[in-house]
């Protein structure tokens, strides 16, 4: 099995986006815009890339022991993955934010009900 070396001008350019944006992921965390999971998950987005890019031989390992020809086959499929996963938890929370916000609109509803229902009892009618 042949290694290929990816050209030192790739590198870079893996490196230079994953360092850019793991610093503005980290800066929109600590402002409190994602969470510790979301860092998480969106920081694959370029770790994976730049690890299949900095350590070639630990890609085409990762390929080898996956049955896999070509490793770049390898990490489009850990993308895909990191992908699903955020996409599924995304969701769950959607689904729980919109239980909130009809609980949310039912107690609302019920309070408006208690309030109209005393302002009654005060007019007399």
């Amino acid at each position: 099995m042949t290694i290929v070396l990816p050209s030192l001008e790739t590198v870079v350019v893996i490196s230079a986006f994953a360092l850019i944006y793991m610093l503005v992921l980290l800066r929109k965390t600590m402002q409190g815009k994602f969470d510790l999971y979301d860092f998480l998950m969106l920081s694959m987005v370029a770790i994976i890339p730049a690890g299949f890019a900095l350590f070639p031989s630990l890609a085409y390992l990762v390929s080898h022991l996956t049955g896999v020809v070509f490793p770049f086959v390898v990490m489009f499929g850990a993308l895909f993955l990191v992908v699903f996963a955020f996409m599924h938890n995304m969701t769950a929370r959607l689904h729980k934010l919109e239980r909130q916000n009809c609980a949310l609109i039912q107690e609302q509803s019920l309070m408006a009900l208690e309030l109209q229902a005393k302002e009654r009892g005060r007019s007399g009618g």
